[in-house]
């Protein structure tokens, strides 16, 4: 009883927090001007960007199999393309519960140990990282003057004001969650011991791997698949089509920073994130989010449809076997 309620109270405090978010986000802005800008989308410019969103889920997957055959399984492809975009369901539901739903599709379709698998899942949000950090770096070298401006605008003329009120929020949130946490300690330090034990698996995973350009490949595949779908977004709307490759680029590294808040489906953090980015191209905050909504919106519709019918397709092999 005491997890069920602890497992409510945390789902809403992350809804809470999006609602945050999308309200600050989205606070002063012309929502009737913004909603009719993102319904004059060009549809085949957005089905273009959707389809590259989705094939960057595909090498996800493969490239989730490169990291669970050395461990001695071999899952089919479209095995661990159900997986992961059920993973990316559940996110919408509760974050960060993807990564461990998942290995939970693959364990009851491949009969694949749970353990083993979330090693994979963090060797793979560690290559996720890398990238991210690449990527960063690359924008930031190719438009350095540009958003040290931002930077020094944005995180000292904006951001001082806030800083004190803040901070306030952020002790009185961290007091209240050490409050609700503490009973849990005890119990967490077996799991802790086991998420130590499932990365050493995943790290060993990765070195025997036999072929690690190919898994080099495929990650370059689902970064640059992020990419293009970002970039092939912007011609959808008549006010990001002149955007540069460039622009795209840095989108898609604020874009990423702001899906690792936890909060359902990066809700309110992508869209005050990616707008914000934009205005580094003298794009109106209110046109930016406005993108960032078009953009968001295709990439969750896409999730809700294949992650539904994965589930739907996983679950009806499973009853079949079990019927047989």
């Amino acid at each position: 009883m005491k997890l069920s309620l602890i497992s409510i109270l945390k789902y809403l405090l992350f809804l809470g927090l999006a609602g945050l978010l999308l309200y600050w986000a989205f606070q002063g802005q012309d929502l009737n001007k913004m909603a009719q800008s993102v319904k004059e989308a060009n549809p085949v410019w957005i089905l273009a960007s959707v389809i590259a969103c989705l094939l960057a889920h595909v090498f996800r997957a493969l490239r989730w199999n490169m990291l669970i055959k050395p461990l001695g399984y071999s899952p089919s492809a479209k095995n661990s393309f159900y997986a992961v975009m059920i993973g990316y369901l559940a996110n919408l539901a509760i974050p960060r519960m993807g990564e461990v739903s998942r290995c939970g599709v693959l364990k009851k379709s491949d009969g694949i140990p749970v353990t083993p698998l979330i090693g994979t899942v963090f060797t793979e949000r560690l290559s996720d990282l890398a990238m991210l950090l690449s990527i960063s770096a690359l924008t930031l070298l190719l438009e350095f003057e540009r958003i040290a401006t931002f930077m020094y605008q944005y995180g000292w003329l904006r951001v001082k004001p806030m800083l004190s009120g803040t901070l306030f929020l952020g002790l009185v949130f961290f007091l209240g969650m050490l409050y609700f946490l503490t009973p849990l300690l005890k119990k967490w330090l077996i799991p802790l011991s086991n998420t130590l034990n499932s990365f050493k698996i995943g790290l060993l995973s990765f070195k025997k791997m036999p072929n690690k350009l190919a898994y080099l490949g495929y990650s370059l595949g689902v970064w640059g698949c992020y990419f293009l779908s970002t970039y092939l977004a912007f011609f959808a709307m008549a006010s990001t089509t002149d955007l540069s490759p460039i622009a795209a680029l840095a989108a898609l590294v604020f874009g990423s920073l702001g899906m690792i808040v936890p909060v359902q489906g990066g809700i309110g953090a992508f869209h005050w994130m990616v707008a914000e980015g934009l205005t580094l191209y003298a794009l109106p905050k209110a046109e930016g989010l406005g993108f960032a909504t078009l953009i968001h919106s295709s990439q969750i519709l896409v999730i809700l449809i294949i992650g539904g019918i994965s589930l739907v397709l996983v679950a009806t092999k499973r009853s079949l076997k079990t019927e047989q």
